[in-house]
């Protein structure tokens, strides 16, 4: 005879493994993603142009939304999400721009 909570618990440690193994990957694109963003912090800093892209900012924000629907998550989350990732570049981006202009 099966023990229906025994089973529950391993279809639940089954799930949340998934779920550890996908958390870590989602780390690793954000560290990957990171990377490039900061060479593109390099770069706007050599070419004195602003941390800040409006126009590249909302296509990409459209861009997300249209992903989050295609992919059945609500496109406000991944809007939210993509928003914090945004911000910290950004973020990065002005203390990069900090940076070199107290070395100077």
């Amino acid at each position: 005879m099966s023990h229906p909570e025994r089973s529950t618990e391993l279809r639940l440690m089954a799930l949340r493994d998934r779920i550890d193994t996908l958390d870590a990957q989602l780390i690793d694109l954000l560290a990957r993603r990171f990377a490039v963003t900061r060479e593109v912090g390099a770069l706007k800093l050599r070419e004195q142009l602003p941390p800040i892209d409006p126009a590249r900012e909302a296509t990409q924000t459209l861009r997300i939304r249209n992903l989050a629907l295609l992919h059945g998550i609500a496109p406000a989350l991944a809007e939210q999400v993509f928003r914090l990732v945004v911000d910290a570049v950004v973020e990065e981006h002005r203390s990069l721009r900090q940076d070199a202009e107290a070395g100077s």
